[in-house]
């Protein structure tokens, strides 16, 4: 006989305290639910018969109330593992190449997951980790705990729409399995060390003397595939010259046989579905359509299968100012999307993208979080603002100055290593013991920017 729920319930409260109602699900014959006991919050489940799902948990003490067993277990990664294996609308699921989605990154793990109310009513995907190798370094935070706060954040608030997770700008394969193991639904895979941006300041000649070096069927198969042809992306046409062609095969050649390699080594015959993004911007080059529409083509050819290229608006202004269209269009014409990175910073209009793009885009949010913190801090607790600005040597800034798209913002974007790095002293605690007492100030900001963003879309 199933267990009813209210029995459960009742159980679950008596041996651990009060059910966060919202997190209580049915997971193989039992009920699983968080719940705020007198040392934090712990995941409870409730069972009459064995329970495989018991069984799994570990750091866990079991009791019996009125016949139905009770276990109380600490939210560690094992037990997030296992959440995420049982209970399936808690584990990170594929964007894929359609819709749109929105992503952020709790650099500070103390926004759980505020954000989702805000997708429940519309067409959209939030992607609650967006996490990279970088962040991982700084905040001495590993991929794992980036994972495991979103799984924990989405079931104590009962989300069942869908969520993202992106390990992004990747440059190891060491940090791609690492992303697989912890069931990541999507990898950023960032080939930018490939790009040869030492040809930028040879000749023409120059290159083309590089060029003469490669193999002679190589060279001619490039030449045949286009030269003398035109291809059209929406209203749109993309040709090359040979002194074009020649510099974008020198420059990209070797990122394009390096992804290829990336993606049949590891994400080509993965047992769930994944999506697999480019990174291309790199600090001293900008993106042409020539370039972009080469490489998808090359790696649509070699039966590499994209879910999104990605250029960072910082690094990449005058593609995405003066050229945002056509690298749309280019998306478009392959099947992809394009991702934004920082585009919490850097695009005021984004429905234009959501326009180009057909509604296939996914903007990061990679800041919105991080300076919503501080908007909340530089409002409550003006001492440690001025702490947080001695330490990166920027002026003290109020609440309205550190609002997404204002010049301050951007400064205290970048320089959020300076604060939240544990080696650099203990700002990084100050912060997220502020934000742990200002929870439901911080959750109800954060829900109020991010709203800002998508009434934009």
């Amino acid at each position: 006989m199933a267990l009813k729920q209210i029995v459960a319930v009742i159980a679950m409260e008596k041996v651990a305290g009060s059910i966060i109602n919202k997190s209580l699900c049915e997971a193989a014959g039992g009920w699983l639910a968080l719940a705020d006991t007198e040392v934090g919050k712990r995941l409870v489940l409730a069972f009459q018969e064995e329970s495989p799902l018991d069984e799994k948990f570990n750091a866990k003490q079991t009791m019996e109330e009125a016949g139905i067993k009770v276990s109380v277990m600490e939210l560690n990664p094992n037990n997030a593992a296992v959440v995420r294996r049982f209970v399936k609308w808690a584990a990170p699921s594929a964007c894929g190449t359609k819709g749109t989605s929105i992503g952020f990154s709790d650099w500070t793990g103390a926004a759980d997951a505020f954000v989702t109310d805000l997708f429940a009513k519309r067409q959209l995907k939030p992607v609650l980790v967006d996490y990279t190798a970088e962040n991982s370094a700084v905040l001495k935070r590993n991929f794992l705990e980036a994972v495991d706060t979103a799984t924990w954040g989405v079931l104590e608030k009962g989300y069942k729409e869908g969520y993202g997770a992106n390990a992004t700008g990747l440059k190891t394969e060491e940090d791609i399995v690492k992303a697989l193991l912890y069931g990541y639904s999507m990898v950023g895979f960032d080939c930018s060390d490939k790009i040869n941006l030492a040809l930028e300041e040879l000749s023409d000649a120059d290159v083309e003397k590089r060029y003469e070096e490669l193999n002679e069927v190589f060279r001619a198969a490039m030449d045949a595939s286009y030269l003398k042809a035109e291809f059209k992306v929406g209203n749109d046409t993309i040709t090359y010259t040979p002194e074009v062609l020649h510099r974008i095969v020198m420059e990209y050649g070797e990122a394009i046989m390096h992804v290829q390699f990336i993606y049949n080594s590891y994400l080509k015959n993965t047992p769930w579905d994944i999506d697999f993004e480019l990174s291309l911007s790199k600090p001293g080059k900008v993106l042409t359509p020539q370039e972009h529409y080469l490489i998808a083509n090359e790696l649509q050819r070699n039966s590499i299968k994209l879910s999104a290229i990605c250029l960072d608006g910082l690094l990449d202004q005058e593609a995405l100012q003066d050229n945002l269209q056509v690298h749309c269009e280019i998306a478009d014409t392959f099947g992809y999307r394009l991702s934004f990175c920082n585009a919490d910073l850097t695009i005021a209009e984004p429905a234009k993208a959501v326009k180009y793009l057909k509604n296939k885009v996914h903007f990061k949010l990679g800041n919105v979080l991080w300076l919503t913190a501080l908007q909340l801090i530089a409002d409550k607790n003006a001492m440690l603002m001025a702490e947080i600005a001695e330490a990166v040597s920027l002026p003290v800034a109020a609440a309205a100055e550190l609002a997404v798209g204002t010049e301050a913002a951007k400064a205290y974007a970048v320089a959020y290593d300076k604060v939240l790095n544990p080696e650099k002293g203990d700002l990084h605690a100050k912060v997220k013991a502020f934000l742990a007492a200002e929870q439901a100030a911080y959750a109800e900001l954060v829900v109020k920017n991010v709203d800002s963003f998508l009434k934009l879309l």
